[in-house]
This record gives structure tokens, sequence and C-alpha cells, in this order.
């Protein structure tokens, strides 16, 4: 394949692209929104469990305080709280 050739073909392509592009920006807003908002869904799932343990733990610490539990509250709390700041960190980055 020549040079001129392959040019040609390069802009052929641009200009598929171009008149094509706005029909896929329009589908991508459409349809992005809801695999984020399932991303989200399937973030806060994975999470719940532990958190619903935390909180029942906590409970359980007000009304027969011990600590081994609280030693594990504050672990938990603590590894939660890592990776939070981990997520933030990420974000900070990939927004730049």
């Amino acid at each position: 394949m020549s040079l001129f050739s392959w040019l040609k073909d390069w802009k052929v392509l641009n200009e598929l692209w171009d008149a094509i592009e706005p029909f896929v920006i329009n589908l991508a807003e459409k349809n992005v929104p809801k695999y984020i908002t399932k991303l989200y869904e399937n973030l806060a799932k994975a999470t719940q469990p532990t958190l619903d343990s935390l909180k029942k733990l906590k409970e359980k610490i007000k009304t027969s305080p011990n600590a081994l539990d609280d030693y594990c509250f504050n672990q938990g709390v603590n590894a939660i709280e890592t990776f939070a700041n981990h997520l933030l960190t990420v974000v900070a980055d990939l927004r730049k």
C-alpha cells in the first residue's frame, strides 16, 4: 500500500468518523449513565455487608462493651477509611 493510498484511506475514515461522531456521542450520553449507576450499585452491594456488620458491632459495643469488639470495630472502620482515602486519591489523579 502506497503512502498516498494510505492517506486517502485515512481521509475517508476521518470523514466517516466526522459523520457518525454525533450519533456515537448521543448514544454514549444515553447509555453511559446507566452503566455508571450500575457500577455504583455494584460497589454499594459489595461494601454494604461490611457496613452493616460494623453498625451491628457498634450497637453491641454500646450494650456490652469489651476490648475485642472495640478493637475489631476500630480495625474495620480504619480499613474502610483507608480505602475511601485511596479512592479519593485515585479520583484526584484522574481529574488532573
